[in-house]
This record gives C-alpha cells, structure tokens and sequence, in this order.
C-alpha cells in the first residue's frame, strides 16, 4: 500500500496433469512475474491470472470469451444459499521454471494466503481441511497443503447473493521471508464492479485513484495479470487517459 502511495504521489510432470484434468479455475502462485532473471520482481510473489473468470462467461459448449470480471452464483435450495465452486489457488509447475518457486514448500518458503478484504456475510470456504475467509485477517498455509491444488467454495447468504456484488481481496506473503509479498488480488462475483472501482468496495473514490496511478502508463495489460486489476478497463493493454476517463465517469456513484 505504501508503494502505491508513493507512486500516486508522484501521478500502479506430475502437476501438469493436474492441470489438464481439473476442470475448476486457478488462480496460480509463482515469482519472478517477468519471467526475467536480474530483474527486481525475482523474489517478488505474484499471482498468475490467466485462468482467473475462466469460467465467468462459458457459453452452452462450455468455451469461455472471457468477456465478464464477475464469476456468477448459483442458488443451493437445499442450504438457501448463493455459491460456485471457483475459483481456487495452485502453483506455477515446472513447465514455467523462470517463474516457478525455488526451494522446497513450507521449508525454504512458506506461501500465506491471507484475506485482506471481503464483503460482509461472503465466505471462502474449504470443507475438507475446515479452512475458511470470512473476515480481514483470515488466512492459510498454502506451502504445508500436501495437494497443492486450493478448492475453494464462495458462499452468500440468500437473497443478497442473488443481486449484491460480492467480493474478496486476497494477499500472499512468505512467513519465511525468502519472498516479498504479492500485490492484492480482488475476486469478483454476481455484476461487474463498477469502471473504476479498483479496489473492490462498491464506490470510485480516492482508494480506487491510488490503485490507477499505480499501474498509470504501464503497457502490458493481458489476462495474466488481470489487465492490472481491471485498472486497464477497456483491455487494450494499455492505462491510459481512456481508462482515467471510465473512473472518472463513476467518481463517488454507488
């Protein structure tokens, strides 16, 4: 947050099958996002976020034209509740080496993934292991998981599931310190958030202009980093003056 701050001061094998077989989105943890050696983001997490709303948008043949930033709820009359199954958390394997963790898990790093923000009643849960995020501070080893692959079930109570925009806002650091901690990732469910509202509250406001001036004038908008957490929001790779003129659009409205 500090380093958005400032720059807003100045004007933001064996997994390989896995992937191939599981049919659930995933969010993918690695480091290194530029894939570049001797570069400052080496030691630097990330989440890779190619697969993020892979499924937000599928049409009757199940392909996906990635058109929506929202993943949708389906109601559960059996609970009286609004949920989906996705997306979760895995690793970048061995077919990403530049950007894959170095070191074993839990012993030379250990990934934590924490809530930094949730909407209220909204709920990210695991039944298995009993992990839930559920409120600011909530969060799990992801490095001692024997099976890397994080299911997550997102639930909201009925009937503001239904209609009501809900949200989580993840961070990932390294207990271990070998790794310095992700930028935020928000997770959007039921509508679109507004144009602009980068930080995932329901409201354009000043929070939302520190997240733009973060990413302002970076050109290498693409799905994997989520065309920098929708603050490229037309997609054409680019944050520019017509993205500024979309938040502005909705400066203040609710």
């Amino acid at each position: 947050m500090y380093k958005k701050l400032f720059v807003a001061m100045i004007f933001w094998g064996a997994m390989s099958f896995c992937f191939a077989e599981c049919s659930l989105d995933h969010m993918l943890i690695g480091c290194n996002e530029d894939g570049i050696t001797g570069t400052v983001d080496d030691n630097t997490l990330f989440v890779e976020c190619t697969q993020k709303y892979r499924h937000s948008d599928a049409n009757d043949n199940g392909s996906a034209t990635w058109l929506n930033w929202h993943y949708p709820l389906y109601y559960n009359s059996r609970y009286n509740r609004w949920q989906i199954g996705e997306p979760g958390f895995d690793v970048i394997n061995s077919d990403d080496p530049n950007r894959q963790l170095i070191g074993t898990a839990n012993v030379n790093y250990r990934i934590i993934i924490e809530c930094v923000s949730i909407k209220s009643g909204f709920s990210a849960r695991e039944t298995t292991l009993g992990i839930l995020f559920d409120q600011a501070g909530d969060f799990v080893n992801h490095s001692a998981l024997a099976d890397k692959h994080l299911h997550l079930e997102y639930r909201a109570p009925s009937p503001v599931g239904e209609t009501d925009l809900q949200w989580i806002t993840y961070r990932l650091y390294d207990a271990l310190g070998q790794y310095q901690p992700s930028e935020p990732i928000s997770v959007v469910f039921v509508q679109d958030p507004l144009a602009g509202d980068l930080a995932i509250d329901g409201v354009v406001d000043i929070y939302d202009l520190v997240e733009f001036c973060y990413y302002w004038l970076q050109d290498n908008g693409s799905k994997s980093n989520d065309y920098y957490e929708r603050a490229d929001t037309n997609r054409d790779g680019q944050v520019n003056f017509l993205d500024f003129a979309l938040l502005a659009s909705n400066w203040m409205a609710i």
